[in-house]
């Protein structure tokens, strides 16, 4: 497994470089156009929990006012006024794109459980967070291309939880591919018994909500 798990941190750097630089263009025009939207820094650094538990520094291209208050969670986000340029950004996911940096250096990778906002960590259950901190945090994952992204992390814990017990690489691919599909417009996945057998994942019961 340790050997697989190399391969699964090299995959990260060559295939994140090479996502960093091919879109880079596409992080400087967003960036730049969330400068002129908000009149603001158009990076914005999050502290989220990582591996282990261990803090780290989240960047994100600002899609959101400059008013909004630092751990708004989903929920809260209908009621805040936001502007055609922010509500673009997020509909296509180009405000994660700096995470590519962070899956190169190791902090993240490109395929994981999403890292969460220590506010809203603290709500689970200590043996949920625990493995779902077992792995880096990822740019994507098998939660975030779920209809269940809509919700909370901890509403739908069977996600992380079946990607972190099940983990092959061939998931990883799959996870990859599908995270570019459902960008432009595919299908999300709606329960774990969509994840292909040739993944190599055997299925497990649904979890309960942990928060």
């Amino acid at each position: 497994m340790a050997s697989v798990r190399g391969v699964k941190r090299i995959f990260d750097i060559v295939v994140g470089l090479f996502l960093s630089v091919v879109l880079t263009p596409v992080i400087l025009v967003s960036a730049v156009g969330s400068a002129i939207s908000y009149r603001a820094w158009p990076f914005f650094v999050h502290r989220r929990v990582g591996r282990h538990g261990e803090m780290f520094s989240f960047i994100k291209i600002r899609s959101l006012p400059p008013d909004t208050h630092h751990a708004v969670h989903k929920y809260d986000l209908a009621d805040v006024t936001n502007t055609r340029w922010g509500r673009l950004l997020r509909r296509y996911h180009l405000d994660e794109l700096p995470q590519l940096w962070l899956a190169v250096t190791g902090t993240m990778s490109l395929i994981g459980p999403r890292p969460e906002m220590p506010s809203l960590a603290e709500h689970f259950d200590e043996e949920f967070a625990n493995e779902r901190t077992s792995m880096r945090p990822g740019c994507t994952g098998l939660w975030q291309v779920s209809t269940s992204s809509c919700r909370l992390i901890g509403e739908a814990p069977e996600f992380d939880l079946h990607y972190v017990g099940n983990w092959t690489f061939r998931m990883d691919l799959w996870l990859l591919a599908w995270t570019v599909v459902e960008t432009f417009g595919g299908s999300a996945i709606k329960d774990i018994g969509q994840v292909p057998t040739w993944t190599g994942a055997a299925l497990q019961e649904p979890a309960q909500a942990l928060v």
